[in-house]
């Protein structure tokens, strides 16, 4: 997101400045590259002593009136302790729940520097909860600012059919996926064991899995076990993962609830017309209203998520009409240009 705000903000009444810890990487080029300033390795070293006055004298070069900080330890800490008596306004943009195994995910040094700070930006008002009731962020400091994709660029795919050529799936099969990395909270064995009892009542199913992680070879043996590994495609991490989202009929997200926010994954998914399916865990119920924009299920349930997907699967014209319904909501509610607006009002209030 600090690519898209520092790249949006209207600079007829703000000046952007981007300020990277570590090296510029491809991100912090881009950036660059399109006018705005760019500077980098601030911290040298992990323990490096001369990050602290370094970044306070590159806040008081660039006469910063306000200080956005990425969520990131480092990033919260320094920011907040360079911020002091010099920098008046502090933003902190933390999009974390809990970790997982339930470990709280922010530490006492980043709780303690949140005192400092004037705004602290969740995606959703259940992630705003969560900061208030388990990591103690004091209300009236938390502010939402949902997450947004570039609809523009979504226009620009290719078709469904050029996409399974790629993927080698027949045209004319169904195809459900999924995009996450290969981590325990997506709970991609859920994912699986659901694939296998689709297929017992609809043969004629592929089940896709974008993303990469050291559980590949882990899910790959349960596929076999199961007896699926057939119309199970894994295709590792991916660039393009929202381009091989075309060729989904119905895009799942099946995570368990202490981890998920608000997945950028299903939006780009609703954003190109595809029927969702969710666990209902963090603000995901923002985005997929049940049974207008997509179907949300408990998480954890793999009868529950079989019967979603069966249902759409068999009924192609409500999964037509959630499609168009879940891309008009991304427009209205979750593009970037409205991200933007809503950080710009914050900035405003002064």
């Amino acid at each position: 997101m600090i690519r898209e705000f520092a790249l949006r903000l209207d600079r007829r009444k703000y000046e952007p400045s981007v300020v990277c810890l570590n090296a510029r990487g491809e991100v912090g080029e881009e950036i660059s590259s399109r006018g705005v300033p760019v500077m980098s390795r601030i911290m040298r070293s992990k323990l490096d002593p001369l990050s602290l006055p370094r970044l306070r004298r590159t806040l008081k070069k660039l006469a910063t009136d306000l200080l956005f900080c990425l969520e990131h330890r480092d990033a919260i800490v320094l920011g907040t302790l360079a911020s002091l008596g010099l920098v008046e306004r502090v933003f902190v943009a933390v999009h974390c729940t809990r970790l997982w195994g339930g470990r709280k995910s922010l530490g006492l040094t980043t709780r303690w520097s949140l005192r400092f700070v004037e705004r602290v930006l969740a995606v959703g008002e259940n992630q705003a909860s969560y900061l208030v009731q388990e990591e103690g962020v004091a209300r009236d400091k938390i502010a939402v600012v949902p997450n947004g994709i570039e609809l523009s660029e979504l226009d620009k795919m290719p078709s469904p059919t050029e996409v399974r050529r790629v993927l080698e799936i027949p045209a004319d099969s169904s195809v459900i996926g999924i995009v996450a990395a290969l981590r325990p909270e997506k709970n991609h064995e859920l994912f699986l064991e659901a694939a296998s009892l689709v297929l017992r009542e609809i043969p004629d199913v592929h089940f896709v899995i974008i993303g990469g992680g050291k559980r590949m070879a882990l899910l790959e043996n349960l596929a076999t076990s199961l007896g699926i590994r057939d119309r199970v495609h894994f295709t590792g991490r991916r660039s393009d993962g929202r381009v091989l989202i075309q060729a989904f009929d119905v895009a799942v997200l099946c995570s368990h609830p202490v981890v998920e926010t608000l997945p950028i994954f299903l939006m780009e998914a609703m954003a190109l017309g595809k029927a969702v399916i969710s666990t209902r865990v963090g603000d995901v119920s923002s985005l997929v209203e049940d049974g207008a924009t997509g179907l949300l299920v408990p998480p954890g349930s793999r009868e529950e998520l079989r019967t979603a997907i069966i249902r759409l699967l068999r009924d192609r014209e409500l999964c037509v009409e959630m499609g168009r319904k879940g891309r008009e909501k991304v427009a209205k509610e979750f593009s970037l240009d409205r991200s933007v607006q809503v950080l710009e009002r914050l900035i405003d209030r002064n």
